[in-house]
């Protein structure tokens, strides 16, 4: 977006905001937008605040035709003030208190997350997920199409914090090791929470749900892409032997998923034990110190190009 001046015309704010100059004069009449402000009988000049609120209600709207008491109600609940005024009045100087939209989205994320590890997908209801949130049933339908939507947004999440552990491990000079360890350490720390949402997941398959099988398989798979990137440059380097590594990492996530199983009932072990643990296994593997490769088992390789 542009950036606005401190004051701006009309035209300017009809430029910025896509919003046409009816339509704003409207808002004003029905107290949706504060007054200009006039230095004569034609001319007037709005602030940064009606730019904000325009685009506010811009938001929420969208194609619908919704009574302006609606859309009254929704903009004091986003701004957070309760406080009656007469109809447009917001103080010089005042900076109203909002929740940008992200932020008001992470805050019915974490509540949906909670009622779902607590209920279930199916036993959830937007009510509940409303109550925890603090919010109106309207409000949720602002950021939300439906419940469905809401999970899947929460499993996108998920996976990308995952993701990103194991990138960052890259970034910073890491190797497939560390990206494995990032994620392992990751997913072990937070089994409780990570292994409900991806239950629920598995749940909704079991119901014959295409979107559902169609995000675990690309959970699975964008988890295992920053480890069989690894794998490969790891093979490139001769850091390891050749292997496939597609079956290396769903190897590898299958260990820590067990792991992390194991560490919920036998607490003689924390993650980062267990994190070690693996992680010197796939370096050193099973066989004594000093064993020549020759004497190794045959391995997995990867599949052949005419396969």
């Amino acid at each position: 977006m542009k950036k606005e001046p401190a004051l701006m015309r009309i035209s300017d704010l009809e430029n910025l905001s896509g919003v046409p100059r009816y339509t704003i004069h409207r808002y004003i009449r029905l107290g949706l937008l504060p007054q200009p402000l006039r230095t004569g009988k034609t001319v007037a000049y709005y602030r940064r605040d009606h730019l904000e609120r325009l685009l506010a209600l811009k938001e929420i709207k969208g194609s619908a035709r919704l009574p302006a008491a609606y859309l009254k109600k929704v903009l004091e609940e986003r701004e957070g003030r309760r406080v009656k005024r007469p109809a447009g009045e917001i103080p010089a100087g005042e900076e109203p208190r909002r929740e940008t939209g992200e932020l008001k989205r992470r805050k019915i994320r974490d509540a949906a997350a909670r009622i779902f590890l607590e209920k279930g997908y199916q036993r959830a209801r937007i009510q509940d997920i409303t109550d925890a949130a603090g919010i109106s049933v309207g409000t949720f339908y602002i950021y939300f199409r439906d419940k469905k939507e809401l999970f899947m947004e929460i499993v996108d999440q998920l996976l990308d914090r995952s993701v990103a552990a194991a990138e960052e491990a890259f970034r910073q000079g890491g190797d497939v090791v560390n990206a494995s360890a990032s994620i392992a350490r990751l997913y072990m720390e937070n089994y409780a929470y990570f292994s409900g949402i991806i239950n629920q997941l598995r749940g909704m398959m079991a119901e014959t749900e295409p979107e559902a099988r169609d995000r675990f398989a690309a959970l699975h798979n964008r988890l295992a892409d920053p480890i069989i990137r690894g794998i490969r440059e790891a093979m490139e380097r001769g850091v390891i032997r050749e292997v496939d590594p597609e079956l290396l990492a769903r190897a590898i996530m299958g260990m820590v998923e067990f792991l992390s199983i194991f560490l919920t009932f036998d607490r003689r072990y924390d993650a980062s034990q267990a994190t070690s643990f693996l992680m010197d296994l796939l370096l050193n593997g099973l066989g004594r110190e000093g064993r020549r490769r020759g004497e190794e088992g045959a391995a997995a390789t990867p599949p052949s190009k005419n396969r």
